[in-house]
């Protein structure tokens, strides 16, 4: 998280969350809160994409939802995550 809150911009950012996040499962409340740490919704969405896989607990996602300024993007996840899950 210190890495991350280093940086300035969401595009540096972006690579240090999705190199912490690779091999590693995610409670759905923490990735909430690491979506909060980027700047524009874009970035949140696609972070939250990449990220869903490895969700521990896809029962609690609804929580990740909080994240975005939009409900544009809200309705993007939730539109990936019903593909997702086909």
């Amino acid at each position: 998280m210190q890495a991350v809150q280093r940086q300035s911009f969401d595009d540096y950012k972006l690579p240090i969350l999705r190199d912490a996040l690779r091999e590693s499962a995610i409670e759905s409340e923490d990735l909430r809160q690491l979506l909060s740490t980027l700047t524009f919704d874009r970035n949140r969405v696609e972070l939250a994409k990449y990220a869903y896989p490895r969700v521990a607990d896809p029962q609690r996602f609804y929580q990740v939802y909080e994240a975005f300024d939009f409900q544009g993007s809200v309705q993007e996840l939730q539109r990936y995550v019903e593909g997702y899950n086909r």
